[in-house]
């Protein structure tokens, strides 16, 4: 059902016995079914030597754990005491488990935390496909949660991942003790960033080395005379150049049609729909336990301020918090902060 042992060990296991690995895979050729969502071997190989380097920081020990689930064998990076109170953390879109390396030591001294690869994103996660426009995220996750034994954890997500923990709340709250949603999508009408997709990511899309170094300088928009704030997080630019130039999101989002060759046009608006519009508000009423809503105070997408008073008037039980000097990433910009609003949180009793 599953299998359990400290991260390197398991890498180093997988790359000895031919199983997929960042050495085996640069090896194994684009056809291999792990490869379906990258654009050849050697992309994959560099996105998870990536995966591989950004957990050398990482004070605590990790375990690599795997579930099976109906979309497929889903990894996770796991620490904390067997015994404390599970808490799933879920990445954005094109993320992965080491994006929580700065949440690892802080909510591991408080919990059992399971970062999750999702299936068909970055990482060690099978390639299967999760669809945004039904209840595959719910079903995947209670999969997760039914292989691992659990019968009621904390989600905390990031950007989508924040939207797929807040539909837990919401379709599965009997699953669900506590909610946290890091600059979640689907609470309002968000901003289609144009100007840094085209200037920033676009025309760099062939030199994954001069997009992270771009990426990291630059930073996120913001109301200041120069227009930024702050630098990205160097392992989050270093992912996000890498998966621009190598990953297949339209293949992973299942609006790729594979007999046209061409991205299928009316179900990639409606994904993108997902990520840029608001559920319906009777939706949202529905979410049923206890949340919080953490934004940066420079919000690309959307007013910040305005969207998490409104939230919390339409959610029963959910407190919101703007964290100044943050983006998009509050989690990445403030991550002592936002770890301290989380674990008061986490801890609050009800």
């Amino acid at each position: 059902m599953d299998s359990s042992s400290s991260y390197k060990a398991v890498a180093a296991q997988r790359t000895a016995s031919g199983l997929p690995g960042a050495a085996n895979e640069a090896k194994s050729g684009a056809t291999d079914p792990h490869l379906r969502f990258y654009k050849s071997a050697d992309g994959y190989n560099a996105i998870m030597s990536w995966y591989e380097n950004a957990l050398e920081g990482v004070s605590v020990p990790l375990q690599s754990r795997y579930v099976e689930t109906r979309f497929g064998r889903t990894h996770m990076l796991v620490c904390g005491a067997e015994d404390a109170e599970p808490l799933l953390l879920i990445p954005g879109t094109a993320g992965c488990a080491p994006l929580w390396r700065n949440q690892f030591e802080a909510l591991g001294r408080h919990y059992r935390v399971y970062a999750l690869d999702v299936v068909g994103q970055p990482g060690r996660s099978e390639a299967g496909t999760l669809s945004l426009l039904n209840n595959d995220v719910i079903e995947w996750l209670t999969d997760v949660l039914d292989e691992l034994e659990i019968e009621k954890a904390s989600i905390a997500g990031n950007s989508v991942g924040g939207w797929m923990a807040m539909r837990m709340g919401i379709e599965a709250p009997e699953r669900v003790s506590k909610v946290v949603m890091l600059g979640p999508t689907g609470l309002t009408r968000a901003r289609l960033p144009v100007k840094i997709w085209f200037s920033k990511v676009l025309s760099k899309k062939q030199d994954a080395n001069a997009l992270e170094d771009d990426l990291t300088a630059k930073s996120v928009s913001s109301p200041s005379p120069k227009g930024s704030f702050g630098t990205f997080d160097r392992q989050l630019a270093r992912l996000m150049a890498l998966c621009t130039r190598h990953y297949r999101v339209d293949r992973s989002l299942d609006i790729y049609n594979e007999r046209t060759g061409r991205v299928h046009i009316s179900r990639g608006l409606r994904v993108l729909g997902k990520f840029f519009t608001a559920e319906r508000k009777s939706y949202l009423r529905q979410f049923q336990v206890p949340g919080l809503l953490i934004f940066g105070q420079h919000e690309m997408f959307f007013d910040p301020n305005k969207v998490a008073e409104r939230s919390a008037a339409l959610m029963p039980g959910l407190e919101a918090v703007v964290v100044p000097n943050a983006g998009h990433g509050a989690v990445f910009d403030q991550p002592e902060e936002v770890n301290r609003l989380m674990v008061d949180f986490l801890n609050r009793a009800e």
